[in-house]
């Protein structure tokens, strides 16, 4: 029975490299930097191709240590050479989630539903993790790059002129109406490498669900390889504080002293905090942690545009990126660790991967 079904996924994982020629053709003008990839109903997707990179690469390696970064280890021993990002935030056929451009994002989702959304294409697909999130910021700020994105309303909030094509037709900068632009509709100073093949809209748009990190009652617990179940995710001895009780800004510490509401309360009540990224404190007693800094949730010399938002009571899941309405708080690094597992908005989506 094993061995049946590993043969079964091992037929579903292969399915994804199907060759045809649309893949040929995304691949040759992209100059391979993306490609076609198919779901187990044949469904495509168009997938930007991550291969492996090393901290030190980046110039990264006295903060985050030496080594393959962490999104090509799947828990299997040996690296991954390569992996697959949604060019587009995910957008939905049927029950399956796909990355597709000049397409309406798949928003008012919870966790749960967005996960299950990428895990129903078979064998390797996967809700975008924390890892794999990191990573490409990392690259991002390692090339002298951070990318902007839709961020005032069909807009960028910096720069007026780099606007999207609005989901329901309105004007770029018009506060009333649904602000998110359709997938990929931007410049190309929306996508992670300044080009028309990049990853687009990591910056603003909608949040963006991830995989592999969580708060419960403050304390942070996070997966230590890419995709690993969630059963496994390790406790860190590190804690969202706070520095007020009514609110304030968030600090990493050992322990929780100002908690925002109360332990084991879920919903979305209670007091929150919020602090740009790069201003965000630590406890004199806090110890760093190599896999918070890995994964751009504890600040180090690497400090990419956002804010973080945070409650340290109940379980909270991790959003990223930003909404079309945020502004400067939008970035790379804009965290929002204060809604429930089963929160869902409009200005909140997902993006599916492949490893």
């Amino acid at each position: 029975m094993a061995i049946l079904l590993n043969q079964h996924l091992s037929a579903l994982a292969a399915s994804a490299y199907i060759k045809d020629a649309s893949r040929h053709a995304v691949e040759r003008a992209s100059g391979g930097r993306q490609t076609v990839l198919y779901d187990d109903l044949g469904n495509p997707s168009v997938m930007n191709i991550i291969p492996i990179f090393r901290y030190e690469d980046l110039g990264y390696s006295a903060d985050m240590g030496a080594g393959v970064v962490s999104c090509f280890d799947v828990g299997t021993g040996a690296n991954k050479s390569e992996i697959f990002i949604g060019a587009f935030q995910s957008s939905l056929v049927g029950s399956r989630a796909v990355s597709l451009p000049r397409t309406d994002q798949a928003t008012s989702v919870n966790f749960d539903t967005a996960k299950t959304y990428c895990a129903n294409k078979g064998a390797g697909w996967h809700l975008m993790t924390m890892h794999e999130w990191a990573a490409i910021s990392l690259w991002c700020m390692a090339n002298g790059f951070e990318p902007r994105g839709n961020t005032n309303y069909g807009r960028a909030h910096d720069r007026y002129v780099e606007r999207g094509r609005r989901m329901d037709g309105g004007l770029p900068g018009d506060t009333a109406g649904t602000a998110r632009v359709h997938c990929g509709s931007g410049p190309d100073a929306w996508r992670h490498n300044n080009s028309p093949w990049g990853i687009s809209d990591l910056v603003g748009n909608v949040w963006e669900c991830l995989d592999g990190f969580k708060l419960q009652d403050g304390q942070i617990i996070a997966s230590t390889f890419n995709t690993q179940a969630e059963a496994s995710w390790a406790a860190q001895a590190a804690y969202f504080d706070s520095t007020l009780t009514t609110g304030g800004a968030p600090k990493l510490s050992d322990s929780v002293v100002n908690q925002l509401g109360t332990i084991g309360d879920n919903t979305n009540g209670g007091y929150s905090a919020n602090e740009a990224f790069s201003a965000m404190t630590k406890a004199g007693t806090y110890v760093s942690n190599q896999l918070l800094k890995r994964l751009l949730v504890e600040p180090s010399t690497v400090l990419p545009k956002g804010r973080v938002y945070m409650r340290n009571f109940g379980e909270r899941l991790p959003y990223r990126g930003g909404g079309w309405g945020v502004g400067s708080h939008a970035g790379l690094a804009a965290l929002d660790c204060s809604n429930s597992r089963v929160s869902t908005r409009g200005d909140i989506g997902f993006r599916l991967a492949f490893a």
